[in-house]
């Protein structure tokens, strides 16, 4: 038991609804793992006290459970909650494995002997069995296990296959492309469309012209379709109609929601100042207004003063009047500019021919004492005005207010005074055929009208979409999803769609925000009544939700942080009621049945690209605390589990002993039973606050675990100010808010941060002087991501290497030697970027410092240099006479000739360039390899040429860094499963990949997982999850400069408030203003920038001893006239150096140390230029005693090793020299004697030896051993299981229901000698049985169970039912027996003359001699019995049950005038006495022999006076009862032919591909080809001599 703090300990309290707030480093997937623990371990908890369970039955499937029952607890009397109906959700596959990993470990730790909560030693395994095919999963998986079972209730067309991202994208173009080829109605019926079909076609149109043509909005629909989830969130909260209208009103909410608390006090208190302001220019009778009036039109004060004659009365109306008379007021520039310099000298602007509308002092014509005192008063007025909107609250409600008057002005706009340009002219819905303006705004109606048509278009598109997946036979996450939300009626399922009525398709579709309660189920009931058949389809789908509710009891969800609204919705619809008996508890007191704990950190959420929202996390925080109150007030049946201010540690148990198998490290400390609410992880109190969160089930654990103490007290300063109110461009839920992580780790180690800031020393442009070596850092020419890259190389190189490394004293102008020992390797390594594309330079510059680094990502797959050379080597093999490819070809790294080489080969070839290359390559080896590539290429083997190019040319010489060997893997993997989709045709596979090519972004991405031994470099949502000693923050000054929008780049902004599309009707002026872009744009500009700072967090916490920053600003360092760093601090868009900095202004502030190099001139930075003396901050950081002593700042090469600085041609030249005289290469190699091991199966022995050229075409050449059938089998099945499956559950019968009879012989283990009764009949047992088949219909389950009671009855009445009840037979009594006999064997034998080549562009070579080889056979044996004869002898003998002629023409009543096997001829004999048996016996001697062969070893390794002898192997022939065994002479007989058949089956397996297949067997042996599925099928693919294959 490891021992938890007070935060982790409160984690683990299984008896509320828990919300965990886990900051970085504080061990949540370990108290995770033990929450999950105690839920299966605790008879009293909340969820066994209050909610029933289901019906107990083993998983589906085959052997789940393989502990005998006798050994475990029945799961019906297991007192906690079984794995099965403990949900366990985590965020990816990587992350769901380490905790389904550790979850294991517990369990198997657990021993019955020290852990009273279990009864037998056997729970354990059981508990491991469950584990296995437990609910512990992506959200992904879960859902489709969900799903999958009922895949023919939600959906017309159920299809299992994963569509892969590459294919997604392929299909994606596809659709909108189809969809922008019809032309009318009934073409979109045949692809896939419903619905008004002319009304899309019209939308269509529409958009293409809106958007900019074709391409423009083709690409805002792909734009829409990858972000579908957040297009159907947007679809529910705008509340559209069905035909897809929406009204101005309905988004009204979207621009109030950010301000609805103070928008009123706001516009009370800025409406008196504006008031103020236009009284004080009207005093005087106005000298100063009318004077500057304009003939026509408003003045911009004469505007202001018109609008305040207004009393708006709604929030819509205030906040459009603080709009437009913020923006009168204001220079049109700066109105999205915090500081706007509103009401300058306090008179309006006069930009955008708009006249200001005040005179100035010197033109106005009253007294100068009385103008200086009106001009007083406005400044006056004027400055409460700007105090005002000069803030992040003045912005938010200026753009809110501009987008709201954009979209739906409620006032009207000022008159115009002519040639004003401020108020430009509205677009229509028809559109004129040039532009009226060059600047221009939309009309209400056709900024909704677009909204409408993208909604339309993009579910047409997705209608085609399906269409073609349904095709394809594929689905992906989003159609799981959707499937999943048709499952538990988060709507009205589609399928019901077109027969539902719409009332009650209305009340499907109108789930409340909780989505767990089910007021919208009972109200469609309702609209149900007297629709029979609606009704009954309705409650019974209401029965499946309410039965799949009952199926779990606790659900644990981990990275809750990043779930998106519909994950939300789909998991909170499990939360409620389930269905109960008559018998059984009322439901708990809250809402909630299932016990809910989530686990989070909001400032770890940085998954917003993937649809995730921070905001869940708050919702269901708050949910939490709600259900917690609700139970604690009213819920009475868990009071003994819970005290006031305290919550029970389900892990202490009364009389619970403790050794060191349970791992408890209490270090001497009492384990409480009841933990304090009061008591922090320190032993103080915590805030009153924290206290009131803990009471309602909210758990903030901010022990770190991970950082070394001063760097973690480091980080939580610099958070601090990360996460400030100051930084809210906007205010709104999606901000963190900082927490203090309390540091806990001990170590030896010293905290480092240090700063790798490349300075210039010079200035000047950088020469082009390509033969000379230049030093870059003296010109300011040079680029300052290269400057980082060399730099930080070079410091990681003294790191790993242990090489000498300074810092450099400006004032002393010397330097001081921070060189330290070699304590890491590369692998303690990881480098975070923000993109890929800044990878390659990355890996390069320490690639150049001798540093091995691996990255995830390196940008696109398709344009890797590599990949680019095999694109083109594929276009040839598919195109042998394509010149253009033979071009690139002959260019490229496989080929290697020079300019001139090309021109002549040119000159004087034409045709096959395959063959042509292999007579005129320029050398000898390279001719040798495209001779092979040739031969390959003519027996249709292009991917088989692919890889002799890769291994055998000078490909990886070319390209030889890790992430390049990467890279050709992935695209092998990614011929491989195009392959697979389009029959293996190597030119439609080059067709596909040169369409990955033509995606560009979307294309598939450079990767490469990660390698020991080699610095780690990855993108900071890569390192979600992961630490390492030493963390490198890179080129952290351009890390969030150039932010794009969710997805502005293509003209379309989704999020799940709102769809705004772009509007460009026309190329080369503006684009028109659009209030719903313009909102859209404000909350996707404000939600990314606060993900940015959230990122900047992930990115510092992943670090355990040292943080390195690397980077510098924007306009680079200098080291200046004092010889001081100096550079200046930018202004604008906030990168993370810039959070950074800010973090350190504030940390020397905090710490009394304002003025310092971080903070002079205080907290605002912006602006400034600093100047640092690396010397000093090496020695006092000014960040305060608990955080790091000092800053190590790295800023020239001269702080390490100096290497000379070599020119590019130099370079280039020892290249070209290596390769015009490369080193001659002798053939040392050494003919290798090798064993080699071949696994191997016994199922397919005796088919083997029937014809051996199966096995070959099976084993050797890798054919699927499966039907080829042109027409598919319409076979009827149905009345039964498959032959296979039925064989398993008698299997699984005799498992556990065959009689034992024991003894107390001494030369059996325990496992033998057992007793047990007679079970082969028992219902109890047969149940148990049948429910792990996977058969649905009832009919065909209840036949197989009687038939199985049947087969039951004969077995007992047979000699084996004799034997195993105690009688004899044959002279045998049973002493014991095993079922499941697990058995490894290894059977060795010497070949002659066996040896391995390979071919090579020099020729084949002999690389091996084979010296043995090990034939591996791992299996279990059905059942073994261990019996005694007459003399005392003992023997084990081996049966196997054989199911064979038990289900078609079985005659229970008559056996004989049923199957063959049913006739017994002789019920005493024990060897076959009929045909039948003869043949079943045949049929599978070699497979029963193994069985025993292995058996036989295991006895020769017992000693002498312990071992028994072997019976020959027997069949249970289960059609009969009869026990049938082979006799000595055919025992003997099967195994010299089964030595024969594994020793050719061995030499087969490690043989050369030259060796000769098989012949086909002979027209006489045609009977043994009717059993083979190369033969049988309608497509004959093999056969006897003589037969035609193919189509019969």
């Amino acid at each position: 038991m490891v021992e938890f703090n007070v935060s982790q300990s409160l984690g683990l309290d299984i008896n509320r609804h828990i919300a965990i707030d886990a900051g970085a480093g504080t061990g949540k997937t370990t108290v995770m793992a033990s929450r999950y623990l105690q839920h299966l371990l605790s008879a009293e908890q909340r969820a066994t006290r209050i909610l029933p369970s289901a019906p107990r039955i083993p998983l589906k499937g085959m052997g789940a459970i393989r502990v005998p029952s006798k050994e475990r607890t029945d799961l019906e009397d297991w007192q906690g909650l079984l794995p099965t109906e403990t949900v366990a959700i985590t965020f990816t596959k990587k992350a769901a494995a380490e905790l389904k990993g550790r979850i294991r470990r517990l369990i198997a730790n657990l021993n019955s002997e020290t852990e009273n909560r279990l009864t037998k030693q056997g729970d354990v395994a059981m508990l491991l069995s469950l584990v296995d095919d437990a609910p512990i999963s992506t959200i992904d998986s879960f859902l489709s296990s969900i799903v999958s079972p009922w895949m023919g209730l939600v959906c017309e067309d159920p299809t299992s296959e994963q569509l892969e991202e590459d294919g997604a994208v392929f299909l994606r173009d596809e659709a909108i492309r189809t969809a922008w080829r019809l032309q009318r109605g009934l073409e979109g019926k045949e692809v896939g469309m419903s619905g008004d079909i002319e009304a899309f076609l019209e939308s269509r149109d529409r958009l293409s012209v809106l958007l900019g043509g074709q391409d423009s909005s083709a690409k805002v629909v792909k734009g829409m379709l990858k972000r579908s989830l957040f297009v159907e969130e947007a679809s529910r909260k705008l509340q559209l109609r069905a035909d897809g209208s929406l009204q101005a009103e309905s988004l009204d909410q979207l621009f109030l929601q950010p301000v609805a608390d103070f928008i009123d006090d706001w516009y009370q208190s800025f409406r008196g100042h504006v008031l103020s302001w236009v009284d004080a220019w009207l005093d005087s009778s106005a000298a100063f207004v009318t004077g500057a009036d304009e003939p026509v039109g408003m003045t911009r004060f004469r505007y202001v003063q018109f609008l305040s004659t207004i009393e708006p009365e709604g929030k819509i109306e205030k906040l459009q009047w603080i709009w437009l008379v913020s923006h009168a007021i204001t220079t049109a520039s700066n109105l999205k500019d915090i500081n706007c310099k509103s009401l300058y000298r306090a008179r309006p602007p006069k930009g955008n021919g708009w006249p200001a509308g005040i005179m100035t002092k010197g033109n106005c014509p009253l007294q100068n004492a009385v103008k200086d005192m009106i001009s007083a008063n406005a400044e006056s007025c004027a400055d409460s005005i700007r105090n005002m909107l000069h803030t992040p609250v003045g912005l938010l409600i200026r753009i809110l207010g501009q987008s709201s008057h954009l979209l739906n002005p409620k006032i009207s706009d000022p008159e115009p005074v002519p040639g004003q340009t401020a108020y430009p002219p509205r677009l229509g819905i028809d559109l004129p055929q040039t532009p009226p303006s060059l600047e221009m705004r939309l009309t209400t109606e056709l900024e909704l009208q677009v909204v409408r048509d993208l909604f339309i278009v993009n579910a047409g598109v997705g209608e085609i979409l399906s269409r073609l997946k349904s095709q394809e036979g594929v689905r992906d996450h989003d159609d799981m999803h959707r499937l999943a939300e048709d499952l538990l009626l988060t709507r009205c399922p589609s399928v019901c769609r077109g027969w539902y009525p719409k009332s009650v398709i209305d009340a499907l579709d109108s789930l409340g925000e909780k989505p767990w309660q089910d007021g919208h189920l009972f109200r469609a009931i309702s609209a149900s009544q007297g629709n029979e058949d609606v009704h009954k389809d309705l409650m019974r789908r209401i029965g499946i939700l309410r039965d799949l509710r009952r199926q779990y009891r606790a659900f644990i969800i981990d990275e809750y942080q990043d779930t998106n609204p519909q994950h939300f919705r789909l998991l909170a619809r499990l939360w409620g009621r389930r269905r109960l008996e008559e018998s059984e508890p009322a439901p708990p007191a809250s809402e909630w049945d299932p016990t809910i704990c989530i686990v989070g950190d909001m400032k770890q959420s940085i998954y917003r690209f993937r649809q995730a929202e921070v905001t869940v996390m708050r919702r269901a925080v708050t949910a939490i605390r709600e259900m917690n109150r609700e139970e604690l007030a009213m819920e009475n049946r868990t009071d003994s589990l819970r005290r006031p201010d305290f919550a029970k540690d389900p892990r202490v148990v009364k009389s619970m002993s403790f050794n060191k198998g349970n791992e408890i490290k209490n270090k001497g400390k009492e384990i409480r039973e009841w933990i304090p609410f009061l008591e922090g992880d320190d032993g103080e109190d915590v805030s009153p606050e924290s206290l009131t969160r803990r009471r309602e089930g909210h758990i903030e654990m901010s022990t770190n675990h991970r950082t070394l103490p001063k760097l973690m007290n480091t980080m939580n300063v610099i958070f601090k100010d990360t996460f400030s109110e100051r930084h809210h461009l906007l205010p709104g839920p999606w901000h963190a808010e900082s927490q203090d992580l309390d540091p806990a780790r001990d170590s030896e180690r010293v905290a480092k941060l240090e700063w790798v800031l490349p300075a210039r020393t010079g200035v000047g442009p950088r020469p082009l002087e390509m033969g000379k070596g230049i030093d870059p850092f003296q010109f300011d020419g040079s680029d300052d991501r290269e400057l980082t890259a060399n730099l930080l190389a070079k410091r990681i190189a003294a790191l790993v290497g242990g090489k000498p490394a300074r810092i450099y004293n400006s004032n002393e102008k010397s330097w001081i030697d921070v060189s330290e020992d070699k304590i890491y390797r590369p692998e303690d390594i990881m480098i975070l970027v923000a993109s890929h594309a800044r990878v390659p330079l990355l890996v390069k510059a320490l690639d150049e410092h001798g540093v091995p680094a691996i990255a995830g990502k390196q940008g696109m797959l398709m344009f890797r240099p590599a990949i680019q050379t095999l694109m083109s080597l594929l276009w040839l093999l598919t195109s042998p006479f394509n010149k253009t490819a033979a071009l690139a070809v002959t260019r490229s790294a496989i080929v290697g000739m020079n300019d001139s080489d090309v021109i002549t080969y040119f000159q004087t070839n034409d045709g096959n360039h395959l063959s042509n290359l292999a007579k005129h390559a320029p050398t000898d080896e390279v001719k040798s390899l495209f001779e092979r590539l040739n031969y390959f290429v003519e027996n249709g083997k292009v991917r088989k040429a692919i890889e002799v190019a890769i291994d055998h040319s000078d490909l990886l010489y070319a390209f030889p860094r890790e992430g390049d060997r990467q890279d050709i893997e992935n695209w092998i993997s990614m011929y491989d499963r195009i392959s697979e989709s389009c029959g293996g045709d190597a030119a439609l596979i080059f067709n596909q990949l040169r369409e990955l090519s033509n995606l560009e972004k979307d294309g598939p991405k450079s990767s490469s997982s990660g390698t020991g031994g080699a610095v780690q470099i990855m993108t900071i949502h890569g390192s979600k999850g992961l630490e390492a000693p030493v963390v490198v923050a890179y080129d952290i000054f351009a890390t969030g400069t150039r932010d794009s929008s969710f997805s502005s780049s293509n003209n379309v902004l989704v999020t799940p408030d709102i769809i705004a599309g772009r509007i460009h009707p026309w190329r080369g002026i503006s684009k028109p203003k659009s209030g719903l872009w313009t909102v859209a744009h404000l909350f996707d500009d404000g939600q990314q920038r606060a993900e940015r700072r959230r990122q900047f967090y992930v990115a510092l916490t992943r670090a355990r001893d040292r943080l390195i920053i690397a980077g510098t600003p924007s306009e680079g360092a200098v080291v200046d006239e004092n010889e001081r760093i100096s550079f200046k601090r930018g202004k604008g868009r906030q990168n993370m150096g810039y959070m950074f900095l800010d973090g350190l202004a504030y940390a020397s502030i905090s710490s009394g140390n304002e003025g310092c190099v971080w903070s002079q001139g205080g907290l605002e930075q912006e602006g400034n230029t600093i100047a640092l003396n690396p010397g000093e901050l090496i020695g006092q950081s000014y960040l305060g005693d608990a955080c790091v002593e000092g800053i190590s700042i790295f800023h020239h090469p001269d702080c390490f090793e100096q290497s000379e600085n070599t020119a590019l041609v130099e370079s280039w030249k020892e290249r070209l020299e290596l390769a015009k005289n490369p080193a001659g290469i002798e053939d040392s190699r050494v003919v290798r004697k090798i064993t080699c091991s071949v696994p191997m199966t016994s199922h397919g022995l005796d088919a083997a030896w029937s014809c051996r050229r199966r096995h070959w075409l099976t084993n050797k050449m890798n054919w699927s051993a499966e039907r080829l059938d042109l027409i598919a089998d319409e076979f009827d099945a149905g009345r039964w299981p498959s032959a296979a499956e039925f064989g398993s559950l008698f299997h699984r019968l005799l498992e556990i229901g065959l009689a034992n009879p024991g003894s107390t012989t001494t030369d059996l283990d325990a496992k033998w000698t057992e007793s047990q009764n007679d079970n082969l009949t028992d219902s109890k047992t047969i149940e148990e049985v049948m429910a792990q088949s996977t058969i649905s219909e009832e009919d065909v389950h209840e036949r197989t169970k009687l038939r199985l009671l049947h087969l039951g009855k004969l077995a007992r009445n047979g000699s084996l039912g004799r034997l195993v009840t105690g009688g004899k037979y044959d002279g045998f009594v049973v002493e014991g027996l095993r079922t499941e006999l697990p058995f490894y064997l290894s059977l060795e034998h010497k070949p002659k003359g066996l040896q391995r080549t390979s071919w090579s562009p020099r020729g084949e070579f002999v690389t091996s001699e084979i010296e043995a080889i090990k034939s591996i056979f791992n299996g279990r044996a059905d059942l073994v019995l261990a019996l005694r004869d007459d003399d005392g002898q003992g023997w084990l003998q081996v049966v196997d049950a054989k199911t064979k002629q038990c289900l078609y023409g079985f005659n229970p009543s008559n056996p004989l005038e049923g199957n063959d096997l049913q006739i017994s001829l002789d019920e005493n004999s024990p060897h076959p006495a009929t045909e039948a048996e003869e043949k079943i016996l045949q049929e599978h001697r070699l497979q029963l022999t193994l069985y025993s062969i292995a058996l036989e070893v295991g006895e020769m390794a017992k000693p002498m006076e312990q071992r028994r002898k072997i019976l020959p192997p027997a069949i249970q022939v289960s059609a009969s009862g009869r026990m049938i065994r082979m006799r000595d002479e055919e025992f003997e007989l099967a195994k010299r032919d089964l030595d024969s058949l594994i020793k050719w089956s061995g030499e087969v397996s490690v043989a050369d591909e030259g060796k000769e297949a098989p012949q086909r067997l002979p027209i006489e042996q045609k009977s043994t080809c009717e059993k083979c599925p190369f033969y049988t099928g309608t497509i004959k693919l093999c056969g006897p001599i003589g037969e035609m294959l193919g189509p019969s």
